[in-house]
């Protein structure tokens, strides 16, 4: 029976793994890409003590914005992922499938404590490894906190169950243990200690016949075993019960009270109901919620990525069908629990056991029989040759070893389905969505024992053909199910595919995230048709209506961009991204410099009061600074734009380490620009400090020093040590050339501007600054074909040309010289050089004449 047991988890985790694996080659899709690849508690950026300060998201708990979802653990695994493959998204699906793997693992165990029947555990381990609904929990990955809370959830509970055996302290503490990581993994988990008390009563009622009969049996030893034997165990009990909520009530207090909870209520937009003022309606949709969820348990075929928005319709009246299904939902659940507390209160006393105990205490006083003994009544002598024919052992009838009274699998069952649903289900305080699949995960654990006890008991009645017939229906079912989950992965692939099966359930999040994933892809045409959809089915979603403004501003059709950007702007002020694309898009428009430096200015100040994600709003702010600054040094405007750069460092909460250098480092180059060369000096050296290996800086601080004619030494200093940190980076050599020539040191100049051309052979700037030197060299040749590879690589530009010109005059080639000419002054009529360049050769013509 041994092997039996071994080959039904074998086989269960086999089909877990077996049904996800087209999910390897998966990439990162929806909320992945915030909670991993912009999160900098998983890639390193911040400190691994920030796991403990940031939500599962990387946003500080403190902060507005941030969702209150406090997953330190689950952030942790997905940092080891990173430290292994970096942002490879394979490993990522790896060990989710393994999570997935385990936590079948697990499931099939718990049913071998609960369930009577090995054909049952069976058939809920297989159940649970296939049901559809667990894909958005095993092939997204941010499902990971489900994954690893109901792991720990599951070792929990046979923690527990260990600890009831023998009631050890050691048992005990590791089951608090577990708590606190399945609580650290997800804040679902909480209800685990729930759980292993209500388990720990519902055990302590089965023994309560069977105490009874003991103290009867032992009234013959001693008057005090009466009570000190029952007593010593329900003081155990008790004992455990007490530090199981103690732990609770320490858990509920640390995680409402000493850690910050969410400021911002959830937009509408993803819980519509908590924000109806009828409470009549709340009232009824969300009393309707738990049946929507255990429908999509029975019926997995509509699944979504999203059920926000107007995905589930509110009940707004009394008469609505649904409210059946809600009255079908509750008067089921309650007939289960009713029909397996009813079952133990009229269960008979189990004779057998009862002979077991009484039987050997009378032998040892000449007796074979206590049907009556002492004035007592008892019939377990009677009982006990009747059973002896009809009871068989667990093993002969498919039983599994250590399961629990029957009469406890039920409301063990609707336990594992109700407690890890009940903080997500919007019935105790309202949640951030309406229904998401991910979080059946572990309820469905519940719903999975349920179904195994079911088809256990029908197992148990059935015989012969019955149970080939049983068994094809289990095969069907698994058959379906296991079908549907391989497609659905396929759905989490990649978020083209993804938004698609979600249109007919949530239209407008769909279509809106379709015409992002398009507009990214190039797919200009096909993006705005979504878009436009969209937003004919919610015009008031401020996303749409800024993604259609990036899609318009793609296509250079920036009119249309700015009147869908302010239209974002007015549905979301907070909307920093929106204002920084509204300014750049004015820019474009040429005539528009004034409003831009308004709107950048707007979106820098920004304080993003109650954003969600508060790093994209952060970098959005950062390069409205940047583009006000250089917009006011291009109008020459240096002391304003100092001034923004300034703000920007003061004024940005907790920059990254490159955008503080950044900062500084123009900073430094607008002080130069000023003369200021002490200010430029501490700003560029701050820059250095920061970013040590970035060689622009050191080019920059060479060429303030190089403006000071006493420190020319150092600067070229500076200029060698950039090129020892960035030797691959053009404008290193590039520019410490420029320092050279003004030193009249050609031949080292010319050296470096080879090796800059070299690097950056498509480089237009380089290759006509090689011809320049090749001039000054007098090298006119060498000189005439680097200009010819200039005009190559940019055959529209008038100035190529009008080099090209001027080499040519000088080697006396003038026919080819006025044709340069010419052809810049058709590129631009008014290019001057070109014009007094012909103009002289036209004179000289004429002189000679």
């Amino acid at each position: 029976m041994v092997g039996q047991d071994y080959t039904a988890l074998a086989g269960c985790f086999a089909l877990a793994f077996v049904l996800y694996l087209n999910t390897f080659n998966a990439g990162f899709v929806y909320d992945d890409r915030r909670a991993i690849l912009a999160n900098g508690d998983v890639t390193g950026a911040r400190t691994l003590a920030g796991i403990w300060r940031n939500d599962y998201w990387g946003t500080p708990l403190a902060d507005s914005g941030s969702h209150g979802s406090w997953r330190p653990l689950c952030v942790l695994s997905f940092r080891l992922n990173f430290l292994a493959g970096g942002l490879a998204a394979t490993g990522y699906h790896v060990t989710n499938v393994l999570l997935h793997c385990l936590a079948t693992w697990l499931v099939v165990l718990v049913g071998r404590t609960l369930l009577p029947s090995r054909a049952g555990v069976l058939a809920a381990g297989a159940l649970f490894a296939a049901h559809p609904a667990h894909t958005e929990a095993v092939a997204g990955l941010v499902g990971r906190a489900d994954l690893a809370a109901c792991v720990c959830y599951l070792l929990t509970y046979l923690t527990y169950q260990r600890h009831m055996r023998s009631r050890e302290w050691s048992s005990l503490t590791l089951t608090l243990l577990l708590a606190l990581a399945a609580l650290l993994c997800k804040e679902t988990a909480i209800t685990a200690v729930l759980l292993c008390g209500l388990c720990d009563v519902l055990r302590g009622l089965e023994h309560a016949d069977k105490v009874s009969v003991l103290l009867l049996s032992t009234l013959l030893l001693s008057r005090m075993l009466i009570y000190h034997l029952p007593s010593i165990s329900f003081q155990y009990r008790l004992r455990s019960l007490c530090i199981l909520s103690v732990f609770l009530f320490c858990s509920l207090y640390c995680r409402l009270s000493l850690l910050p909870r969410p400021a911002t209520p959830f937009a509408a937009a993803d819980n519509p109901t908590a924000h109806e003022a009828c409470w009549w309606t709340r009232t009824l949709t969300f009393l309707y919620l738990p049946a929507a969820n255990f429908r999509l348990l029975l019926w997995p075929q509509v699944l979504s990525f999203d059920w926000g928005m107007e995905a589930v319709p509110r009940i707004r009246t009394l008469w609505a069908a649904r409210n059946l299904l809600s009255v079908a939902f509750y008067g089921s659940l309650l007939a289960v629990v009713w029909r397996g507390a009813r079952f133990r209160s009229c269960s008979p006393v189990d004779y057998a056991a009862v002979a077991n105990i009484s039987l050997p205490l009378l032998r040892r006083i000449g007796s074979n029989s206590c049907h009556t003994w002492l004035g007592l009544a008892c019939n377990c002598h009677h009982q006990l040759a009747q059973q002896s024919r009809s009871v068989q052992s667990p093993q002969s009838t498919g039983g599994t070893a250590g399961s629990s009274s029957s009469s406890s699998v039920p409301l063990m069952g609707v336990a594992f389905l109700v407690l890890p649903f009940l903080p997500a289900s919007n019935l105790l305080f309202h949640v951030g969505f309406v229904l998401a699949e991910r979080l059946l995960y572990l309820p469905s654990v519940g719903y999975c024992l349920l179904f195994g006890y079911g088809f256990g008991k029908l197992w148990h009645r059935s015989k012969g053909s019955s149970r080939t017939l049983l068994l094809c229906c289990l095969a069907v079912l698994l058959a379906a199910f296991s079908l549907r989950t391989v497609r659905r992965n396929l759905d989490w692939r990649d978020e083209e595919q993804l938004y698609r099966s979600a249109i007919p359930v949530n239209p407008p999040k769909a279509l809106g995230n379709l015409g992002s994933v398009l507009s990214a892809h190039g797919r200009y045409e096909e993006a705005k048709v979504a878009l436009r959809a969209a937003i004919a089915h919610r015009p008031h979603m401020a996303d749409a209506h800024f993604n259609l403004g990036v899609v318009h501003q793609k296509q250079l059709n920036f009119s249309s961009a700015v009147s869908s950007y302010r239209r974002a702007i007015g549905l979301r002020p907070q909307l920093a991204v929106a204002f920084l694309n509204l300014g750049t898009s004015l820019l474009s428009l040429n005539s528009q410099h004034a409003e831009a430096v308004s709107v950048f200015r707007s979106g820098a100040r920004l304080e993003g009061h109650g954003v969600r994600d508060r790093v994209a709003h952060e970098d959005a702010r950062y390069a409205c600074y940047l583009q006000l600054s250089s917009l006011l040094r291009s109008r020459n405007r240096l002391q304003e734009s100092a001034a923004m750069l300034t703000e920007a460092l003061d004024a940005l909460s907790q920059p990254r380490q490159d955008q503080r250098a950044t900062l500084h480092f123009r900073l430094g180059e607008i002080y130069a620009e000023l003369q200021h060369w002490e200010e430029a000096e501490r700003h560029q050296r701050l820059a250095m400090q920061l970013q040590p290996q970035h060689g622009a800086a050191y080019v920059t601080f060479g060429q303030t020093l190089a403006r000071n004619n006493s420190r020319h030494a150092e600067a070229e200093l500076w200029f060698k040590r950039a090129l020892q940190t960035a030797p691959l980076e053009p404008s290193s050599h590039h520019y410490y050339a420029d320092f050279l020539e003004q030193q009249d040191r050609y031949q080292e100049a010319l050296s470096l501007r080879l090796r800059a051309a070299a690097l950056a052979p498509k480089d237009y700037a380089l290759s006509s600054a090689v011809a320049d030197a090749l001039r000054l060299l007098n090298r006119l040749i060498e000189a005439e074909l680097w200009y010819r590879k200039a005009v190559s690589l940019q055959p529209l530009a008038a100035h190529a040309h009008a080099n090209l010109g001027a080499i040519l005059q000088m080697r006396g080639l003038r026919h080819e010289a006025v044709n340069s000419y010419r052809r810049a002054l058709e590129l631009q009529p008014g290019h001057a050089t070109s014009r007094a360049n012909l103009a002289r050769m036209k004179s000289g013509m004429d002189t000679n004449t």
